[in-house]
């Protein structure tokens, strides 16, 4: 469905990092971690092995967990329900607007009614168009929810002028080689708040905070220097792309 645009610049950031012999993560993972957060427009981004794994350390970052529930759209890629299922916690589907394929806001209002103790939203940008975000992130701030974004297929997505994964307090970004922009595989958790940063850091390099200091049960969800070199050639030329 969709080819990577590869060009010169990529071939070389690539040849870059195998001539500099640091493969595993270093400085062009931080340096895309930075390029991507001053292009959103959010505090923090890790970068992550892929845009399920960024989905997932931002549920565990949360405190999601088993018996909470989170309500999501039927109509999406499998690995934004299978994250709810990885972190323990209960999907909740909410149907789509037949015109947008995505998350109904009037459909989400009746399900937070029948669902008063849901914990979260996750709302997915589907195929880059942008969910009705306004209105779904209001109806997730009256009730005091968790709203997390899956813009894995949207990274340049806005509403009036607000990217996507900017709304939530937490969203996800996918770098798969049929999105607007590749790294291969990789993905990206975005957020403001430093705290939540810091856990979803830790969650993904095993649980440490300082080198072989595990404090928490963690995991291998690391992004490594190859694929941070494609991603910070093709974020430069991600407006012209997605034009």
């Amino acid at each position: 469905m969709a080819r990577p645009w590869l060009d010169d610049d990529e071939r070389e950031s690539v040849l870059a990092v195998l001539s500099s012999g640091q493969l595993a993560a270093g400085p062009r993972v931080h340096a895309f971690e930075e390029a991507l957060a001053g292009y959103l427009g959010r505090e923090h981004v890790v970068a992550t092995s892929s845009g399920t794994a960024a989905l997932h350390a931002a549920l565990l970052a949360l405190g999601l967990g088993p018996g909470d529930k989170v309500l999501t759209t039927p109509f999406t890629f499998v690995a934004t329900a299978n994250a709810i299922l990885y972190a323990g916690a209960t999907p909740v589907f909410v149907d789509i607007d037949p015109l947008t394929y995505n998350l109904d806001p009037a459909a989400l209002a009746g399900a937070l009614d029948r669902h008063p103790d849901a914990r979260a939203v996750l709302v997915v940008h589907l195929y880059g168009l942008a969910a009705a975000m306004p209105m779904i992130a209001a109806l997730a701030g009256d009730r005091n929810l968790w709203l997390i974004e899956d813009c894995a297929q949207a990274v340049g997505a806005a509403v009036g002028g607000q990217k996507v994964g900017t709304f939530g307090q937490v969203s996800a970004f996918s770098f798969y080689a049929t999105k607007n922009m590749t790294t291969g595989e990789g993905g990206a958790v975005a957020c403001d708040d430093p705290a939540l940063a810091e856990r979803v850091r830790a969650l993904i390099n095993h649980g440490q905070r300082d080198r072989y200091r595990h404090e928490t049960l963690g995991y291998n969800l690391r992004m490594a220097e190859l694929p941070a070199a494609l991603g910070l050639a093709q974020l430069a030329r991600l407006p012209e792309m997605n034009r």
